[in-house]
């Protein structure tokens, strides 16, 4: 807790978080072991906690590989980024 007010404190990071939604299914590797149902609460927990803590999330939605690269590098690419 003390490093999250700390680094929100010093606004060590951007306030504007790129939060990459789940696309509707969570394929076991031997490094992600949850199951898709678990993942779904670890999305739930996080976009909370970012909000709880101040950040603005931009949300880049599910969809074609494609179009996430598009809407991140839209993102990034603003002068106001």
């Amino acid at each position: 807790m003390a490093e999250i007010q700390r680094i929100t404190a010093e606004e060590t990071y951007e306030r504007q978080v790129l939060f990459v939604r789940n696309l509707g299914f969570c394929e076991p590797t031997s490094a992600r072991r949850i199951s898709f149902q678990e993942s779904l609460v670890f999305e739930t927990f996080h976009d909370q906690s970012y909000r709880a803590f101040g950040f603005e999330l931009i949300d880049i939605p599910a969809g074609a590989l494609a179009d996430r690269v598009a809407a991140v590098s839209s993102v990034i690419s603003r002068p106001d980024a």
